[in-house]
């Protein structure tokens, strides 16, 4: 500043023409420590998009697809090249080190190398002896960037695992989901703590397609339990958490989904398709959904125009945890109705996929990005941009996630946006790896002497299928439904 420059001249120690004193400052601020390229700081930061106070999220059937006009011609516009400020965001933290403070030659080396990311945000530390093996054993590497928009609280949730073979048990395997809560982050913040480790702990792991569809049902019975529970507030048995799953393992991809988070293979340039489409969302509408609308019918609620409805409670898509007001029909208790007769279920379309040289990137992500905001082509087509524009920076995947937080945020996106972004990369050699994956996977069989299936405990009353997890076995009164 001129006060500066005005104080140091006064001690006899710099004496410049007032025209050089320009360079001389570009020259000492290039000496500074590089700041942290995607740093989380405590401190509070301008506020670029802001919303009225509108409480926790609404569960009518609009709530988490349409504003009005005018609080989306208040959220300023912001260039495609020009990251807006956001209130909340999670990304890879980087400090530079001591090597890194002198100004760099070129601009890609500004960005952190693969060694400096975190591990809850990308691909772990390279020079872990843990964590190496596995990215180089499953072939992957990762990203992952979410904001909170212009809600008022994030909802969203997001888990990016590795797991090591556990002996001759199960194999390496990496494991990432989104959560999109609504109605609270209650049911998202439960499903992202348990949700794996129920996976882990199935009777028909390591076959993948039981397993996911035992750990789904599980966790929602172990939230359920929790939201019905004495003292909880009504507010609490609203929760709920639409949710996608991805198990990377050697050769294959498995993908369990419950509601309309999403899930897309992005293909190589060059591929006769520029991606393909690994989920199917859960919405109330019957032009897209026959068959889940004639199971809620089943089920005994109401489908109306884009809303399943259970006496005066709705909600835009037909399966997610949680949900207690709609999860059986009115009058009927959760904990005896079997999972097969629920409304909003949490039991999840499992697919399974084989890898290919083609596949380039799967992205997983909360219906901020797609829906009314971006399509799968759109993104399929961001992604493969990013990836090649930053494949020297190390961070590939992470700085591809945040371009499309960014486009969801320019395109007006009302939601909170979670993105995670898993590079794959093809076999180097033609012998295959062991795999999670049975050739006789079937959820009719069990693998535990004693134990139901998955396909028998869909016939069974919830509280007897999963009779540890349902603790509370009680219905909310009548003054509780009114509530």
């Amino acid at each position: 500043s001129k006060v500066g420059w005005a104080a140091v001249e006064a001690l006899g120690q710099v004496s410049l023409p007032r025209g050089c004193q320009m360079d001389v400052a570009a020259s000492y601020n290039q000496r500074l420590p590089w700041p942290a390229v995607m740093d989380v700081s405590p401190e509070d930061r301008p506020v670029a998009i802001r919303t009225s106070s509108m409480g926790s999220t609404p569960l009518d059937t609009h709530a988490k697809r349409l504003r009005s006009e005018a609080e989306l011609d208040s959220c300023p516009l912001h260039e495609p090249d020009e990251p807006p400020l956001k209130r909340m965001e999670f990304t890879p933290c980087h400090s530079p080190t001591r090597a890194e403070q002198t100004p760099p030659e070129d601009m890609a080396s500004v960005m952190p190398p693969r060694r400096l990311a975190s591990v809850g945000f990308g691909t772990p530390i390279s020079g872990h002896p843990i964590c190496c093996p596995l990215v180089s054993e499953l072939r992957l590497r990762y990203g992952m960037h979410q904001t909170q928009g212009p809600r008022n609280s994030m909802e969203d949730r997001t888990v990016c695992k590795l797991e090591r073979a556990n002996g001759g048990f199960a194999p390496s395997h990496g494991f990432f989901a989104v959560l999109d809560g609504h109605g609270g982050s209650a049911a998202a913040e439960h499903c992202a703590e348990r949700l794996h480790a129920n996976l882990l702990g199935s009777h028909h792991f390591p076959d993948l397609v039981p397993a996911l569809q035992d750990a789904f049902l599980r966790t929602d019975a172990s939230f359920l339990s929790w939201a019905a529970s004495p003292g909880r507030r009504a507010k609490e048995s609203h929760a709920g958490a639409a949710a996608v799953a991805l198990v990377v393992t050697p050769n294959h991809l498995t993908v369990a989904h419950a509601g309309d988070c999403r899930a897309i293979l992005v293909k190589k340039e060059g591929a006769t398709r520029s991606f393909e489409a690994l989920t199917h969302d859960h919405v109330a509408e019957r032009s897209i959904c026959a068959e889940e609308a004639d199971r809620v019918e089943r089920a005994g609620a109401s489908n109306e125009p884009g809303s399943v409805r259970v006496g005066e409670h709705d909600l835009p898509m037909t399966r997610a945890f949680g949900n207690l007001r709609l999860k059986v029909a009115a009058g009927r208790d959760w904990t005896q109705e079997a999972a097969n007769a629920q409304v909003v279920t949490a039991l999840p379309d499992v697919s399974v996929f084989a890898r290919g040289p083609d596949d380039l990137a799967v992205v997983v992500a909360s219906d901020g990005l797609f829906g009314e905001v971006l399509s799968s082509e759109h993104v399929a087509e961001y992604t493969r941009a990013a990836l090649q524009e930053n494949a020297a920076t190390g961070d590939a995947e992470g700085m591809a996630a945040r371009r499309l937080v960014e486009r969801a945020i320019h395109h007006q996106s009302s939601d909170n946006v979670s993105v995670v972004v898993v590079s794959l990369e093809p076999s180097e050699g033609s012998a295959e790896s062991p795999d999670l994956l049975r050739e006789d996977s079937t959820a009719t069989q069990s693998f535990s002497p004693g134990r139901p299936t998955v396909l028998e405990k869909l016939s069974l009353p919830f509280g007897e299928a999963y009779p540890e997890e349902v603790r509370a076995r009680r219905s909310l009164s009548p003054e509780e439904e009114r509530s």
